[in-house]
């Protein structure tokens, strides 16, 4: 007997798209620049590219205006990837983030 188990890119997305908006310092993921908005969109801020069982993630990022951008960004790279190899079984092979905008917490 030969058995598949195959995990969506969609299960990837939110696993990124939660422990992303979890993070202290991160005020809303947004969409590409551009790109056409669609409303209600889960995913908006978190592409996902999987190949050979490999994600390649890209995180569109607006950041609280009190913190570090290079530390929040290298946290966050961190901890999306394990939080991916940990829920999903996943390896990553990279996490881009691009911080769109910084805003004054409410």
């Amino acid at each position: 007997m030969k058995n598949t188990l195959t995990v969506s890119p969609d299960v990837v997305r939110e696993v990124a798209r939660v422990t992303t908006l979890a993070m202290p310092g991160v005020l809303a993921l947004v969409a590409k620049p551009g790109a056409p908005a669609v409303a209600n969109d889960p995913y908006r801020g978190v592409e996902v590219t999987v190949r050979e069982n490999r994600a390649h993630l890209r995180l569109r990022v607006v950041a609280a205006a009190d913190v570090s951008l290079i530390a929040l960004g290298q946290k966050l790279q961190a901890e999306v990837a394990e939080a991916v190899k940990e829920i999903v079984g996943m390896d990553v092979v990279a996490v881009d983030v691009t911080f769109e905008d910084v805003r004054n917490a409410a």
